[in-house]
């Protein structure tokens, strides 16, 4: 199988700031508080939609269970992050409209501050069109301050115009030209 690329459009968040505040329409859970299985199916359920993609290929797989629970496992190959830092946003109604994985990059400290970035942050398909994003996102980048971080490093695919403007309006800035990912 050719190795295919795809354009990603990089994004940071510089510190000092004051600390962000998720609005308070969703209550956010630890995913470790929920059944084990359930991560990697409202993950499952994200990539099936989803606009990147590498999402795209791990949900198109033999089996997308399978695909995405590597996807998930491997973070800690690369990353550090305690498991409550991992949520689900939940609206009054009691569903997960998305989920939130914020990790400190390994070796990047600068002194006692870490660098940190989203590893994955979805929006179910039937919750997409509301703004869920922005308070994921919020949220995620709310865990990473309190854990102390010089900075966060995400990138979204060009085509993603909905997290692109999420990024935008929680005060993320675009970090140079869109950059090719292998996928």
């Amino acid at each position: 199988m050719s190795q295919q690329t795809f354009l990603k459009v990089p994004f940071v968040w510089e510190e000092p700031k004051p600390l962000v505040e998720a609005p308070s329409r969703l209550t956010f859970e630890p995913v470790k508080a929920k059944h084990s299985d359930q991560l990697v199916s409202v993950v499952v359920r994200i990539m099936a939609l989803s606009m990147d993609a590498s999402d795209q290929r791990r949900s198109f797989s033999d089996n997308p269970y399978t695909a995405v629970e590597t996807f998930l496992n491997s973070a800690r190959d690369d990353f550090s992050y305690q498991d409550d830092w991992w949520q689900f946003g939940i609206n009054d109604s009691g569903d997960i409209v998305g989920v939130v994985l914020p990790v400190t990059f390994n070796g990047y400290a600068k002194g006692n501050l870490e660098e940190g970035t989203l590893y994955y942050l979805g929006v179910v398909p039937e919750c997409r069109g509301s703004g869920f994003a922005n308070d994921l996102l919020l949220q995620g980048t709310r865990i990473l301050q309190e854990v102390g971080v010089w900075r966060i490093f995400c990138d979204t695919a060009v085509v993603n115009v909905g997290m692109i403007s999420a990024f935008k309006h929680v005060g993320y800035r675009q970090y140079g030209e869109p950059w090719e990912r292998p996928v």
